[in-house]
């Protein structure tokens, strides 16, 4: 058989295949979908609910996620949210619910695409390719630049050297690399802390600050953090930083 349920060990995978959450309640469309994907190459788990999906995601590297909004106990538009809190993993809605409302929330909730049930197989087929396609990482030469990797939680060098990160530092940082070159106000960065803890005192951006750099020292590098007294600081990959 092409697909299996939660509890069932997964067959060999493929170079060319993707990994693919099922997350239907329905359970014989559950099965016609994971059948018809199973015969197009894709390695399907199927998950009959929200609960379901977690449990495995839990150990399970999806490429993937085909979702049903009306889910009992947690909805489809939890579990979106839930995915975009963490991940960057493709996810194409798949519902009965046709509204342009739907569409909408569901698109600005993190989907990267929206079909109505009932669907065309091949249809669903292609949405997955596509959607897996421009998911598709581009690969960035080590010796050209700094990066995050890892849902921004490791810190690149362009050595490949890695520094994991904390939430602060991932803040910080997320927040000066979409900027090189340009000042990134202190206020604003405080902004984003507190997202990881309320109350941030002012000093403790000194201190994330501080440690990064010394993490970052510690593989053999110079961060390149250029720090503005009173107003902010730059991220400057091709300079030395101050």
């Amino acid at each position: 058989m092409a697909h299996r349920s939660v509890q069932a060990e997964a067959p060999p995978r493929g170079a060319a295949n993707f990994k693919v959450a099922l997350v239907e309640d329905d359970p014989d469309l559950l099965e016609e979908l994971a059948g018809s994907l199973g015969e197009a190459e894709f390695d399907v788990i199927a998950c009959p609910s929200a609960e379901a999906f977690w449990l495995v995601h839990a150990h399970t590297n999806f490429d993937l996620v085909v979702l049903d909004l009306g889910l009992p106990r947690e909805s489809g538009l939890s579990v979106l949210r839930r995915l975009r809190e963490r991940s960057d993993i493709g996810v194409v809605v798949l519902t009965a619910r046709a509204l342009p409302a739907d569409h909408a929330l569901s698109l600005s909730e993190g989907a990267d695409a929206f079909l109505s049930k009932p669907v065309d197989l091949h249809v669903l087929e292609a949405t997955l390719r596509s959607v897996a396609r421009r998911m598709k990482p581009v690969a960035t030469p080590p010796t050209l630049a700094w990066r995050l990797r890892g849902d921004g939680w490791s810190l690149c060098a362009p050595d490949g050297a890695i520094v994991e990160l904390t939430a602060h530092e991932r803040l910080l940082l997320e927040a000066v690399m979409q900027s090189p070159g340009r000042v990134v106000a202190r206020d604003a960065l405080l902004e984003r802390l507190e997202q990881a803890s309320e109350d941030v005192d002012p000093q403790r951006l000194d201190m994330v600050v501080h440690r990064l750099r010394k993490k970052v020292a510690q593989v053999g590098h110079r961060l390149p953090l250029r720090t503005l007294y009173r107003n902010g600081y730059v991220f400057q990959p091709d300079a030395a930083s101050a």
